[in-house]
């Protein structure tokens, strides 16, 4: 079995309160879940999202920090504000404690109007440290990105769960899985910029439809554009748990007949591992 990477989970102190892990009942340590689950599936490295945008996930910047020093595989990206963009003394902090690069939600126009102050010295820092930009975003949210794109083409950016296109219960047509897709598809041209294949419960009807067929045209559609090596599985640990098994999320790339096994190695893991290696 081949190694493999997952480029989205998350690591909360006390769960992901957004899933089952809230239900009454229940308590778990992801982190000693995750290091089961990787073991298992031969799982190296994983990019841990950072998030705070909820008063649940306040202080998840310093818990996965911690998380870095005591497990090898973790790879954490921070959370930044967008009203409180970070400085370069904050990017110098934020890479002494260990993180590999910063993680944004970018939905609204106040979020857009914000990603677009961020000054140039901070994604210059950002760019010549090679480190990542998890990036959570749709529609006209992702063609924000272009001008920044146009000014730093070496950014790597990386954008989860396919861009967020519509859910969808029946297969697309090629043609609407592209026009879905536009703007996504329109960042092809930054050879820097990558998709996370993630979260196929959040564009799927129902989520738990495995394997997700109803979704496989935009699978396709991002495969054409940005071609199988910057393609990223990532599993969206914990919140995936809720509607699908951790061996799911891995296991729909097998039953992708327009994947070959290369194609799949590189997806599961080879992609997300050659860019660790130069962060």
């Amino acid at each position: 079995m081949c190694d493999r990477a997952d480029a989205h989970i998350h690591l909360f102190e006390n769960g992901f309160q957004g899933s089952f892990a809230a239900r009454p009942g229940v308590r778990i340590d992801e982190a000693s879940l995750y290091a089961s689950l990787g073991a298992d599936y031969h799982v190296k490295q994983a990019l841990v999202v950072g998030y705070e945008g909820d008063g649940w996930a306040k202080g998840n910047n310093a818990y996965i920090a911690a998380m870095a020093q005591r497990h090898a595989w973790v790879r954490p990206v921070a959370y930044v504000r967008l009203d409180a963009p970070p400085d370069l003394a904050d990017l110098n902090r934020l890479h002494r404690e260990g993180f590999i690069g910063v993680s944004m939600y970018v939905f609204t126009d106040d979020d857009i109007h914000r990603l677009h102050m961020i000054n140039n010295d901070a994604w210059e820092w950002i760019v010549g440290h090679r480190w990542l930009v998890s990036l959570n975003a749709r529609g006209r949210a992702l063609a924000a990105w272009k001008p920044i794109l146009d000014r730093y083409p070496e950014l790597r950016l990386l954008v989860s769960h396919l861009g967020l296109p519509p859910r969808v219960a029946q297969e697309p047509s090629a043609r609407a899985a592209r026009t879905a897709l536009a703007e996504l598809i329109e960042l092809a041209r930054f050879r820097e910029t990558r998709v996370k294949l993630s979260g196929f419960y959040a564009i799927s009807e129902p989520g738990y439809a495995y394997p997700h067929r109803a979704a496989w045209p935009y699978v396709e559609a991002l495969s054409a554009a940005f071609g199988p090596k910057r393609l990223l599985w990532g599993s969206d640990l914990t919140p995936s748990l809720d509607s699908v098994s951790f061996a799911q999320t891995i296991g729909l790339f097998a039953a992708m007949p327009f994947f070959s096994d290369q194609d799949r190695r590189a997806i599961e893991g080879g992609n997300l591992l050659g860019l660790l290696s130069e962060v």
